[in-house]
């Protein structure tokens, strides 16, 4: 054989260190534009030379776990941890300690604010009916407020001060002529929303009527419903009984869930809602019903108007829940707002209240207390 057809062996360059073929001394071919073994090996060594000892520091090196700015479904914008992404529990002491100190702070604030909210209540509540009024009146324009400000970040230009003057003119029309007065109030934002898009052109005007319009009848004209419990000879009794049956009921329906949960009953709107906690809290409630009305401890309930205030309360406090979870849903977001530390917005504290006190009311109608 005279080494026709052999591939040319391959040697190290001494200089360069780069791998060069033993052609017998022989010169490339020049011009032929064909790929010689020289070229190969050269190509090859000098485009991936070190890749090997790079890859091997790359695995050898730490790096610390960073968070990450994510949209979290339900909750708009938030920062996400590394252990939020994959379930890793860090194993850092501190970082435990930090985290159950946040934790029994935040507990600590919901308790003081709660705690003051009801001191509040109760103690305007004493004081007269005109009082405990202009408490709830306060409370009701705020959580407006915040409905008018959540609806903003979702795109809606809804009149804001519309909706406020027609919350302010709904209670003063139920405390005048009752609750279903406060109709007309509804028919006057309508008509001056109406008005204002005509005078100041805005997108989607419809839209934008009917989210201020909303507003006024969801929040005030439902609450309004309390003016008539307030003034009743026996609004002690009444007020407490429909308070602590629907904080009793909403408390419950959340530690059954979160207990013995698995059921749920409207995912799409809220999925921390199951069955479980809804039948515990009905259970409860109507439980805590017999006991006020056996005893005679709210007058003038007696055990027929104490069940039945129960089982209204139980059918339409997660109703109102629910309605709240669903515009929060559609929007995005957590709370309404921030305006109760601890407890996220009035209108988070209230979505219960805002059917119950209705149902309390028609309850009360019926047994002849109003």
């Amino acid at each position: 054989m005279d080494g026709e057809g052999k591939p040319p062996s391959v040697e190290m360059d001494d200089e360069s260190g780069d791998a060069r073929p033993d052609d017998g001394g022989a010169p490339d071919p020049v011009g032929t534009g064909e790929f010689t073994g020289r070229d190969y090996v050269r190509s090859t060594t000098r485009e991936y030379k070190g890749l090997a000892e790079s890859v091997a520091r790359a695995g050898e090196e730490s790096y610390e776990q960073s968070g990450i700015v994510a949209p979290v479904p339900g909750l708009g914008t938030s920062v996400v941890g590394f252990k939020d992404m994959t379930g890793r529990e860090e194993d850092d002491p501190e970082q435990i300690e930090e985290i159950d100190r946040a934790r029994r702070s935040e507990l600590a604030l919901r308790i003081v604010t709660g705690l003051a909210v009801v001191l509040a209540f109760f103690g305007t509540l004493y004081a007269g009916p005109l009082w405990v009024t202009l408490f709830l009146a306060v409370l009701i324009l705020v959580a407006v407020s915040e409905f008018y400000q959540v609806v903003r970040s979702a795109g809606f230009t809804p009149v804001a001060f519309i909706g406020l003057l027609g919350s302010v003119g709904v209670f003063y029309t139920a405390w005048n002529a009752g609750p279903f007065g406060a109709g007309g109030m509804v028919v006057a934002v309508v008509l001056a929303s109406g008005f204002w898009f005509v005078v100041v052109p805005r997108s989607y005007p419809l839209a934008n009527i009917g989210i201020t319009v909303l507003g006024v009848a969801w929040v005030p004209v439902l609450a309004s419903f309390a003016i008539p419990i307030f003034r009743s000879p026996e609004a002690w009794g009444l007020t407490t009984a429909l308070v602590v049956f629907t904080a009793l009921n909403d408390i419950s329906a959340f530690s059954y869930g979160r207990a013995f949960g698995s059921r749920r009953m409207v995912p799409v709107l809220s999925p921390n809602k199951t069955l479980e906690g809804f039948i515990g809290a009905t259970v409860l409630t109507i439980l805590a019903g017999i006991i006020v009305g056996r005893f005679g401890l709210l007058t003038p309930l007696t055990m027929t108007s104490s069940v039945a205030l129960a089982v209204v309360i139980s059918l339409f406090g997660p109703i109102g829940d629910l309605a709240e979870s669903s515009i929060k849903r559609m929007i995005g977001i957590k709370d309404m707002g921030s305006s109760l530390p601890g407890h996220g917005g009035v209108l988070d504290r209230l979505d219960a209240f805002l059917l119950t006190i209705p149902g309390a009311y028609l309850v009360y109608v019926w047994f002849g207390y109003l």
